[in-house]
């Protein structure tokens, strides 16, 4: 079904179907819908009404009953029977599932992390994530920082290092799979 209902939670009751003004997701189950403000809900994913994995998001409106598609999600990253859930920064982190149907088709289980921004980062965040990535030009200065400011950036620091080996092994093991498929096709 492609419907919407709410429940009132002073009174118990649904309020039966809502109208929706505008273009509609496609019909879906083992999707999420996440709120991401007072007044916006984030859906994400699930499989079609076709048996289709989707991997498309939109976020509704609850005052103007409209849905927006978001238009610059990866599309090949489907995912159903997943959870996700807002993090502290606006963004929507969605975690597990499965990329395709599991009553057909089970090609595996995903356990990694998908997160989306619906909205600009804070530039506190910027800046952070700007100094984390170039700590090595920026390293003399960072030292200089007031101590509360130099504990976010050295946490940021961190995660990029982080990031950036785990992006190396990756490349590392892609690198490896492409040579091992050459040698194998020859």
């Amino acid at each position: 079904m492609n419907d919407l209902h709410y429940l009132n939670l002073d009174t118990w009751t649904w309020s039966g179907r809502v109208p929706i003004n505008g273009e509609n997701p496609k019909h879906r189950s083992w999707h999420t819908l996440t709120p991401i403000a007072d007044d916006k809900l984030f859906l994400f994913g699930g499989l079609s009404a076709d048996n289709i994995p989707l991997s498309d998001g939109w976020i509704h409106n609850v005052i103007t009953n409209c849905w927006k598609q978001l238009t610059h999600l990866p599309k090949t990253r489907p995912r159903l029977w997943h959870t996700a859930c807002l993090g502290k920064e606006n963004e929507i982190m969605v975690f597990g599932g499965s990329k395709d149907d599991l009553l057909s088709l089970d090609t595996g289980h995903c356990n990694d992390l998908l997160i989306f921004q619906t909205q600009p980062y804070s530039l506190l965040r910027s800046c952070l994530d700007c100094i984390g990535k170039n700590a090595i030009i920026l390293e003399s200065q960072i030292s200089l920082l007031p101590p509360k400011l130099l504990q976010q950036v050295l946490k940021k620091i961190t995660f990029w290092t982080a990031a950036n080996h785990r992006e190396e092994q990756r490349a590392q093991k892609e690198e490896i799979e492409n040579k091992c498929q050459r040698i194998s096709s020859n």
